[in-house]
């Protein structure tokens, strides 16, 4: 059960993390991680570079100190650079334009978000009426053209044939109880846009999706489906883009063990961990590598 709007502190997210372990995917990791100071460190061995965006590129709507010049660096050097988040808020588009206003220039390709994958599986459900937890900005109608932005009207809710999650920012307690109520009164179905349970923002952790989904499993009153990382439906996106690559010459970079380490192991490729802007910075790395069995192929840092 969540209580009050309080997020979690990062030790608190790990230990959830570790609770909800069971419903994520499987992988095989490495018996010992290889510590390096940052990325380029990698440009021998790694040729295309998957980056999360919390806590490896920005920390919030702040740049990690270097990512730009990482990333034109690691271009420069004719390394293939992706982006895959789980920022399911905005098109793809938007968050183009985003890292472009800070300087890292990627093409329409190179930028995958946990929203395609959703859009993949919401275009197959052409009739239905979708209510969201999302923000107004979402351009809801891009993803359902029969939708619903989810508030404080519990009529709305059981009007719906199944619910999305798709950003948090403005959900609360009292609308994830009144969901609840109306899946008590009749189920439906339960897609999640971000399986993230927190993102890394400078004031400290704020809530995502994933957080909310988790809640309604342990409920019993439904299976949430999630799309975005550590699924496979993100990186079979991703995957689609790249082409003649050896995935053991694929890195995931991200700073959860959850979610961008296990979602790349699953993957097949290798993982990279960032330890200090993102969920993992100031606790006990190795205590969390060894209580969840999620080890990175190498750790750097920073980006």
């Amino acid at each position: 059960m969540i209580k009050g709007d309080t997020p979690p502190t990062a030790a608190e997210a790990v230990a959830r993390y570790e609770a909800i372990q069971p419903r994520l995917p499987k992988a095989t990791f490495p018996e010992k991680s290889i510590h390096r100071a940052h990325l380029e460190e990698l440009c021998d061995e790694i040729d295309c570079f998957v980056l999360d965006g919390f806590g490896v590129l920005n920390v919030g709507a702040r740049t990690v100190p270097g990512a730009v010049e990482r990333v034109a660096a690691l271009q420069a050097r004719g390394k293939q650079v992706r982006v895959l988040t789980n920022g399911a808020s905005f098109p793809v588009t938007t968050t183009r334009a985003k890292y472009e206003n800070w300087g890292m220039h990627f093409d329409a390709q190179e930028v995958v978000s946990s929203r395609d994958a959703l859009a993949r599986a919401l275009a197959q459900y052409a009739d239905a009426f979708w209510g969201f937890a999302a923000l107004e900005e979402s351009d809801l109608e891009l993803l359902a053209p029969r939708s619903v932005l989810l508030g404080s009207d519990a009529m709305v809710y059981d009007q719906c044939d199944g619910f999305v999650l798709l950003g948090t920012g403005g959900w609360t307690v009292e609308r994830q109880d009144m969901l609840k109520a109306s899946l008590i009164r009749r189920p439906r179905p339960v897609l999640v846009g971000n399986p993230d349970l927190v993102a890394p923002h400078p004031g400290g952790l704020s809530r995502e999706p994933g957080l909310y989904a988790h809640d309604i499993a342990d409920s019993g009153l439904a299976t949430p489906e999630f799309f975005g990382k550590p699924f496979d439906n993100a990186f079979a996106i991703v995957r689609e883009t790249l082409e003649g690559i050896d995935p053991q010459r694929i890195a995931m970079v991200g700073d959860t063990l959850h979610t961008d380490i296990l979602g790349g192991a699953q993957a097949g490729w290798r993982t990279v961990l960032v330890t200090d802007h993102g969920l993992m910075k100031g606790l006990d790395l190795e205590q969390a590598i060894v209580r969840s069995g999620i080890r990175p192929d190498f750790i750097v840092p920073t980006t």
